[in-house]
């Protein structure tokens, strides 16, 4: 397998298997020791906060399923565009859970050192969670 073939493995395992299936005993094969995570919420580092971040979804969206819709290698970088499913079944920015199904999507770019995602820079589509659970926002249209 190629480096490139071998990133494009280690993104969608990631989802699949530790997102999808709760294994995330495996986290260590897919990110470096002291990885960093950045996202809207600010920057963490290290394996630790990786699977405090990945216990924070299955807690938030117990139901949730995620699908990698793309990825695109070059380098020691990669991209993917996901969808997660889920039903919102936990507080999200203080609104209460309402039981209503969600689709999030994001676009995630990673940093590789060998194999193993060194760096992450997610960007999540926050906006259309909330108004799929009746949060209305100022100036945005009512349903896409």
């Amino acid at each position: 397998m190629t480096s490139t073939s071998n990133q494009a493995a280690t993104v969608h395992r990631f989802y699949e298997q530790c997102l999808n299936q709760h294994q995330s005993g495996i986290l260590p094969e897919i990110y470096t020791e002291d990885a960093i995570l950045h996202t809207p919420n600010g920057e963490r580092t290290g394996l630790a906060a990786i699977q405090e971040t990945v216990d924070g979804v299955h807690a938030m969206f117990p139901d949730h399923h995620f699908k990698v819709e793309d990825i695109i290698v070059s380098g020691d970088k990669a991209a993917a565009r996901w969808s997660m499913t889920a039903t919102h079944t936990a507080p999200i920015r203080g609104i209460a859970p309402t039981g209503r199904p969600i689709t999030q999507n994001a676009i995630v770019l990673y940093r590789f050192e060998g194999d193993r995602i060194a760096e992450q820079w997610l960007q999540l589509d926050l906006a259309g969670v909330l108004r799929q659970i009746g949060v209305s926002i100022p100036g945005a249209p009512a349903n896409r």
